[in-house]
């Protein structure tokens, strides 16, 4: 069975990870019922990334 969250709920997980950067990736996977690999790819398609500067 696949679960479905909503862009809402993505975002909302990753700005929660962001904020408490001392825990693993794992725990926080965990205590919000999702895999660890599934928050990993949300990190990367949702955290925002560092502007690139062009000179």
């Amino acid at each position: 069975m696949v679960k479905k969250f909503s862009l809402e709920f993505k975002q909302q997980s990753v700005d929660y990870l962001l904020t408490n950067a001392h825990l693993s990736i794992s725990e926080l996977a965990n205590h919000l019922g999702v895999g660890k690999s599934t928050l990993d790819k949300w990190v990367r398609q949702l955290a925002p990334t560092k502007p690139v500067e062009v000179n």
